[in-house]
């Protein structure tokens, strides 16, 4: 599945302002927009791969597996949406993850997943991310800190589109 990055874009600007912000930020001030534009490069190259992706931590066995959620979806519940990735499991109960995969240009799911991971993000500075190291160990886990941050920094500086353009499939 492919969501423009005009749509990716337009969503960083209008929920930026949705992200908190930190209070004891550490380095160059956070650009919000930005940081959910950076965050789309790394998770799905600005949303032209927004496939679902199994997470094995959210299967059967894994350290963030729900039960629940497992029963009723069954694998659609390991998986991450999205051009934010966001985790099904980060996604307001009522949601089903067949509605982030058949929609025609993505617009739905992608703003599912936008508040997946700003779900995530909040999470982060509420509890006191000082830093991009930060938000990177909690948005992604402890497992690639530097590799996912070096990425993050040059999908921070990649133009964004100005304007939502149609999407042909």
């Amino acid at each position: 599945m492919k969501v423009a990055p005009e749509i990716v874009a337009a969503l960083c600007r209008k929920h930026a302002p949705d992200l908190f912000t930190p209070t004891s930020w550490q380095g160059t001030p956070l650009d919000k927009v930005r940081l959910l534009w950076g965050i789309s490069g790394v998770e799905s190259t600005f949303g032209f791969d927004c496939n679902p992706k199994h997470e094995p931590a959210y299967c059967y066995g894994g350290h963030y597996f729900d039960r629940d959620r497992s029963h009723s979806w069954g694998c659609l519940a390991h998986c991450s949406y999205g051009p934010w990735q966001a985790m099904f499991d980060d996604f307001p109960v009522g949601v089903s993850p067949l509605s982030l995969m058949w929609e025609t240009d993505g617009r739905v799911s992608a703003e599912v997943s936008l508040s997946g991971a700003l779900r995530v993000l909040n999470h982060a500075i509420s509890r006191g991310a000082a830093g991009l190291h930060d938000i990177v160990l909690h948005y992604n886990g402890p497992g690639d800190v530097d590799e996912y941050s070096a990425k993050l920094a040059e999908c921070l500086d990649h133009p964004m589109p100005e304007s939502v353009s149609p999407v042909t499939a």
